[in-house]
């Protein structure tokens, strides 16, 4: 059964994930990839299971492109900004992907909606730009403390602009990248695997991590075959 049901991948009540609609599967992709050869599989086979597994290894990419996802995402702002690197990245299918997301240009931003750590990590001591375990004792309590007092400075400063009379479109300036936004991310099965071969590894910020890892078990659901190549090469695309 197709899983639409709206998820919250961060554990705030505030972060969500939900799979809008979806096109395509596994046997459309290697179908695709025989019309070079004129020919279709009217169901899939084991030898259709062979086929995926070499495409994903030789990395022949554009059968999965026929498979399309729709998402709509409410996330920190510093994660879609991570996400969003993957649409402007898709040369290869511009006009295939789409990302259409809420404009604090338009709207007042919700004052309620920050996102707030459950804990803070130390700063990986062999990777510049990763994490390792919480911060302990005396130092989480400080980091705390200063995390909700920047919030709160930040409200207050964007609540007095709005209230100033100051135009939307340079009051949001004052926002800090935790808070959150909302977008519709439409892509293909090429552009998700990609998306999950770098935001699922061990060093990819847990923020991120925590949507593609849910991203990754909807997407099996729909076409477990083509996730079944996929995982079997290393998760890479």
């Amino acid at each position: 059964m197709t899983d639409f049901a709206i998820h919250d991948p961060l554990g705030d009540g505030i972060s969500s994930l939900r799979l809008l609609d979806y096109m395509g599967s596994s046997i459309d992709i290697v179908n695709d990839a025989r019309q070079s050869f004129d020919a279709e599989s009217p169901e899939f086979t084991p030898k259709d299971q062979k086929l995926l597994n070499y495409l994903v290894a030789h990395k022949h990419t554009s059968p999965f492109r026929g498979v399309v996802f729709k998402w709509q995402v409410k996330a920190p702002l510093f994660v879609a900004r991570q996400w969003w690197k993957h649409v402007i990245g898709g040369t290869y299918a511009n006009d295939q992907l789409g990302w259409n997301e809420k404009s604090f240009r338009y709207c007042v931003a919700d004052e309620e909606e920050f996102y707030v750590p459950s804990e803070f990590r130390e700063q990986s001591k062999s990777n510049k730009q990763a994490s390792t375990g919480p911060v302990g004792g005396r130092r989480a309590a400080i980091a705390e403390a200063v995390y909700a007092d920047a919030l709160e400075a930040c409200k207050d400063a964007y609540k007095t602009l709005i209230a100033a009379g100051v135009c939307k479109e340079q009051a949001r300036g004052i926002l800090p990248t935790c808070h959150y936004t909302s977008f519709v991310w439409t892509c293909s099965l090429q552009a998700l695997l990609h998306f999950l071969s770098l935001r699922m590894p061990k060093d990819a910020q847990w923020e991120i991590r925590a949507y593609a890892d849910l991203m990754s078990e909807i997407g099996e659901s729909i076409v477990p075959e083509a996730f079944d190549a996929f995982y079997a090469n290393g998760k890479a695309f």
